[in-house]
C-alpha cells in the first residue's frame, strides 16, 4: 500500500476523469441491475396472460436498459482506461527523468536487465492496476451494493441464504490473490535475469565469438527462458484454478435460490419472477 500511495499525485492529476469514470460505473450498473427487474415483471404479467403489446413493451424496455448500460460501459473505458494509459505515459517520462539523475554507483550495483524490467514490465503492471484492476474493482463494489440492496428488497431471507457462500469466496480470492502476487514477483525477477543475459550477449557478442562460447551462451539463455516460462505457467495454473471455483460457488448459490425459492413459490410467499430475478443477479 505504501508503494501505491506514491501514485497519489497521478490520481490527483487526472481526478476529474476518474470521478466521471466512477459516475459512469454507477450509471452503467444501474442500467444493468434494472434489466432483471424488468424480466421479473414481464414473467409475472405474461404468466397470467400473454399480451403481445406488453411483450413488445417489456422487450423494448429491456433493450433500452441494456443500451443505456452499454453506452456508459463504453464511457467507463474512455475515462478510467484512458487515464491509466496517460498515467503510464507520465510514469515512463518520470522514470526516464529520474534515471538520468541517479549516480554512477546505482548503475554499478544494478544490472541493465533489472533497470529494463522496471522500465517495461513493472510500468505495464502498474498500468494494468490503474486501468482494468481499478475499473473492475470499483465496478464490482458498486454492482454488489446495488444488487444486494435490490435482492433484500425482494426477499430478505432468500438473499441471506444466497449470500452464504460469499465469505468462503472472499477467503478464497484473498488466498489465491496472495499466491498470484508471489508468483508475479518471481516472474519479474526472472524477467530481469533474462533481460540482463540478453543485454550482456548483445554487448559482448565479439568476445563470445572470439572464445567460441556461442553454444554455451545459447544453453544458458535457453535455461533462463525455460525457467521464465515455468514461472509464468505456475501463475497461469493458479489463475486457471480460480475461475472454475468461482463458477462452482455461484452455482451453489443458484441451487440454494432454486431450492429455497421454489419452496417459497409453492407456499405463495414469492412469485416466479422474483426467483428468476435472483438467479439473474447471481
Amino acid at each position: 500500500m505504501k508503494n501505491l500511495f506514491t501514485l497519489k499525485k497521478y490520481f490527483v492529476r487526472y481526478k476529474k476523469k476518474l470521478i466521471w469514470g466512477i459516475v459512469f460505473v454507477v450509471l452503467s450498473n444501474a442500467g444493468t441491475s434494472y434489466v432483471p427487474l424488468l424480466i421479473k415483471d414481464a414473467i409475472n404479467e405474461l404468466a397470467q396472460k400473454v399480451i403481445v403489446e406488453k411483450l413488445i413493451i417489456y422487450s423494448l424496455l429491456i433493450v433500452g436498459a441494456s443500451l443505456f448500460a452499454g453506452i456508459f460501459r463504453f464511457l467507463i473505458r474512455e475515462t478510467i482506461i484512458v487515464v491509466s494509459r496517460e498515467i503510464e505515459f507520465d510514469l515512463r517520462n518520470d522514470f526516464w527523468k529520474h534515471i538520468q539523475k541517479l549516480p554512477l554507483r546505482y548503475f554499478q550495483n544494478n544490472s541493465t536487465g533489472n533497470i529494463m524490467a522496471h522500465a517495461t514490465n513493472d510500468i505495464n503492471a502498474v498500468r494494468m492496476f490503474l486501468g482494468p484492476a481499478v475499473m473492475y474493482s470499483i465496478d464490482t463494489i458498486i454492482r454488489l451494493l446495488i444488487v444486494i440492496t435490490i435482492m433484500f428488497s425482494l426477499n430478505i431471507s432468500l438473499t441471506i441464504y444466497s449470500l452464504l457462500p460469499l465469505p468462503f469466496l472472499s477467503i478464497l480470492v484473498y488466498k489465491i490473490g496472495k499466491l498470484i502476487y508471489e508468483k508475479f514477483t518471481l516472474i519479474q525477477e526472472k524477467f530481469s535475469e533474462l533481460t540482463t543475459k540478453a543485454q550482456e550477449n548483445y554487448a559482448g557478442i565479439r568476445v563470445i565469438k572470439s572464445y567460441v562460447r556461442e553454444d554455451n551462451e545459447i544453453k544458458e539463455f535457453r535455461k533462463l527462458n525455460r525457467d521464465y516460462l515455468n514461472r509464468n505457467m505456475d501463475m497461469v495454473k493458479i489463475q486457471a484454478f480460480l475461475q472454475p471455483i468461482l463458477f462452482l460457488i455461484i452455482g451453489i448459490s443458484i441451487i440454494v435460490v432454486i431450492w429455497i425459492g421454489g419452496i417459497k413459490v409453492i407456499q405463495g410467499t414469492m412469485n416466479l419472477g422474483q426467483i428468476i430475478a435472483f438467479i439473474t443477479y447471481l
